[in-house]
């Protein structure tokens, strides 16, 4: 193979691939993800149990504190948890 036949073979090689790339990119849908999409939201709300007939500022402060390990363990990025209302 001479080397004008090498470099018009790689050539239209690379001109195939280009454009099966852009026929991709233009039939397929995007899917975002988590971090396009918002995030995740989760709402926890407290209640008394048989063990503890009352929910207090204390219990409520140690259920954030738990959450608040568990999710650094996982290593999320800049995690909002917060307490919202007084349950």
């Amino acid at each position: 193979m001479t080397e004008r036949r090498r470099s018009l073979f790689i050539l239209l090689l690379v001109a195939g691939l280009l454009a099966a790339s852009f026929a991709i990119i233009a039939t397929k849908s995007t899917r975002l993800g988590l971090d396009l999409k918002g995030g995740v939201q989760l709402v926890y709300q407290a209640k008394p149990t048989a063990q503890q007939p009352t929910v207090t500022q204390e219990s409520l402060a140690r259920a954030l504190d738990i959450m608040r390990q568990r999710v650094d363990a996982f290593g999320v990025a800049e995690p909002e948890i917060q307490e919202l209302g007084n349950n």
